[in-house]
């Protein structure tokens, strides 16, 4: 699990929601409902824009809960330039905390190191990892980070303030975790839209699930990339993931590739459609499958013995711990008997056991699932080229 820790369950109260720094919302009037002057003709070429986020972000209004965690600062702090206006979520090493900027003149989220795990003035590997890394990602679908800083000893983030839920938060307020199909597949590419270019940036995400993914005004964004790692051919040194999310090679530490993220999506779109997971849950609290979170930028395995922090797991203990190393992918119709079966094959190759099976590209499995948006719900004109290339089974 990232830095973020998942909120608790939300009770969906449904009304329209504000922008995240308290701006007013102007009412549009429809413009079928504007009058019209003599010599005013409507123009047939002219539409308005289509709305891309989910329709359950429309129906939904997150109201704020107090975290269940402790943290280091209180209410009317000052770190710097930044007041602590609110308390967002505690992770394994950060804290998360609303912060109003000075220099912005709104509010931002403040990301800083824990007390317990701080080291001086250097932050952890991590964490320098995910300031670098966001320091050179621009894209719609991804958390935009605003600054970084050393203050008063306390390393911090400074990154974009969502008012919206997680796609967990949105789950939970749902009848069976289930979202409607079309807000599945919209949010699937909304995330792959993310994915893909990380990709091409040169890096794997590793712990795509809905805890990761905020809404902006209804449009899915990922965050937390402190467990980012550069594409390459070295074996991993780390477990790092979140257990019923992570490919098999993921769990065994051999290469990985953008198929490893691939499997990712594969898992978030399968329970995004069904509210389960492929696989049968094993009988562990989730709080128990973080990995072996080493903190560490080598790349390959260490030939020494397991340092001893927790005891090194056996074949059994990560066959319980993932089922997915040995049981297959339970069929999506199997919870969901309407499923198109053409989405269904979809699905199951994205959670083949063995990456050559699956799309070897994100854009390969955007390019096979956008077609089944279709009518109203799609994310752009019929017609409108969305794919140059054919090869999508190649991918």
């Amino acid at each position: 699990m990232g830095d973020r820790s998942v909120y608790p369950p939300v009770a969906g109260q449904f009304r329209p929601w504000r922008a995240a720094c308290g701006t007013r919302v102007a009412k549009v009037t429809p413009r079928s409902t504007i009058p019209h002057t003599h010599n005013e003709m409507t123009d047939p070429g002219v539409s308005r824009p289509r709305y891309q986020g989910l329709a359950a972000a429309r129906r939904w209004a997150h109201e704020p809960v107090r975290p269940r965690a402790d943290f280091s600062l209180n209410v009317g702090d000052r770190v710097g330039d930044l007041t602590i206006i609110g308390h967002l979520a505690r992770g394994r090493i950060t804290e998360l905390y609303q912060v109003w900027s000075n220099e912005h003149w709104c509010a931002l989220t403040g990301k800083l190191v824990a007390p317990a795990h701080l080291d001086g003035d250097v932050p952890p590997p991590s964490f320098r990892r995910e300031e670098r890394v966001l320091k050179r990602l621009k894209h719609p679908n991804i958390v935009r980070l605003y600054g970084s800083g050393v203050v008063e000893g306390r390393p911090y983030l400074l990154l974009e303030y969502f008012a919206g839920p997680t796609l967990y938060d949105v789950l939970e307020s749902l009848p069976k975790r289930r979202l409607y199909m079309p807000d599945a597949i919209r949010a699937t590419m909304h995330v792959g839209a993310a994915i893909h270019y990380l990709h091409r940036q040169g890096f794997l995400y590793r712990d795509l699930k809905p805890g990761n993914v905020l809404l902006r005004e209804g449009i899915p964004i990922l965050v937390d990339f402190d467990v980012v790692r550069k594409i390459d051919d070295r074996r991993p040194a780390d477990r790092l993931g979140t257990a019923p999310y992570m490919a098999p090679e993921q769990v065994r530490r051999e290469k990985l590739t953008p198929a490893t993220d691939v499997y990712g999506l594969g898992v978030l779109l399968y329970e995004l459609l069904t509210g389960r997971w492929p696989t049968d849950n094993p009988d562990v609290d989730e709080e128990e499958w973080e990995e072996e979170w080493l903190d560490s930028d080598a790349g390959v395995v260490p030939p020494a013995p397991f340092d001893g922090r927790r005891p090194a797991l056996r074949t059994r203990d990560l066959e319980h711990r993932y089922p997915q190393l040995l049981a297959p992918p339970v069929p999506p119709r199997e919870h969901l008997a309407h499923l198109d079966p053409e989405l269904e094959r979809l699905i199951l190759r994205c959670l083949a056991p063995d990456p050559a099976d699956r799309f070897q590209t994100v854009s390969g499995m955007l390019a096979a699932l956008a077609p089944m948006l279709r009518g109203r719900y799609r994310l752009w004109p019929e017609g409108a080229p969305i794919e140059r290339r054919s090869d999508t089974d190649s991918r």
